[in-house]
């Protein structure tokens, strides 16, 4: 069971563009939260829906064919037969939307071994860290295509976070999480962004999609602030999760 968490469909990085934009009137340090728990952070490249069609449309013609499995997994196939008609494919970013009803069926298709070798080794779906939308009173989330190195360490993590912290954005009032990097991450992150121009990075917090923002530009100088759709106790507490995950 997925957690109950803060819609992110709304994340954005402010530092696409080698603008530094950093809240003033806000900067003060949340106070201490009690119980937290620590989450990493990470970093990595993404699969477009383009790349791993042919992938896709290989997993669905198997999952057609497949006789024995599907009569396996008749509680979670309902009436419904496919995974086209699971995932809904629409905007960039994400590689599909799923239904909350739906993320069992098509974990059990995409966790199948066969299934699992149709698409490349270094690739991870990965859900979105909440809700993304309301659809019909029916929750949806999205599915992202995650590039995951074979040693599992992202380009950026919680290694290179020096600090995190929620403010008050002075450009439209909104609360927002701001990321300070170490050297090294100032470095990386420079690399990482010069070479995923107009593609899309996936930001998670153990596992799950919390922001999937396109590159504009690359990003020097180490801070990069994030806003979404979440109340300013919320920013809060994912500010002070992310700094209780940092690894030195």
């Amino acid at each position: 069971m997925l957690p109950k968490q803060p819609s992110m469909k709304h994340f954005f990085l402010f530092l696409l563009i080698p603008i530094l934009l950093i809240a003033c009137s806000s900067q003060s340090e949340p106070p201490r939260l009690k119980n937290v728990k620590p989450l990493n952070i990470q970093f990595f490249e993404t699969y477009n829906r383009y790349e791993i069609q042919d992938s896709w449309n290989a997993a669905s013609k198997w999952f057609h064919e497949n006789d024995t499995f599907s009569k396996q997994n008749k509680a979670l196939l309902k009436d419904v037969i496919g995974l086209e008609n699971w995932v809904s494919f629409r905007g960039e970013g994400a590689f599909g939307y799923v239904e909350e009803e739906d993320i069992q069926s098509v974990n059990s298709v995409l966790d199948h071994p066969e299934v699992k070798a149709m698409f490349p080794k270094d690739l991870q779906f990965m859900w979105s860290f909440g809700v993304e939308e309301t659809l019909n009173y029916k929750k949806i989330y999205a599915l992202y295509a995650v590039k995951v190195p074979k040693d599992g360490l992202a380009r950026i993590d919680g290694r290179h976070i020096k600090d995190a912290f929620a403010s008050i954005s002075d450009y439209d009032k909104r609360p927002i999480i701001n990321l300070t990097m170490t050297q090294e991450g100032s470095h990386d992150w420079k690399l990482m962004t010069r070479d995923n121009i107009g593609r899309y990075i996936a930001l998670t917090l153990d596992k799950k999609v919390f922001s999937c923002p396109k590159v504009i530009a690359e990003i020097s100088g180490g801070q990069t602030q994030i806003s979404g759709n979440f109340t300013k106790q919320q920013a809060e507490e994912l500010a002070a999760q992310i700094k209780a995950g940092r690894k030195y």
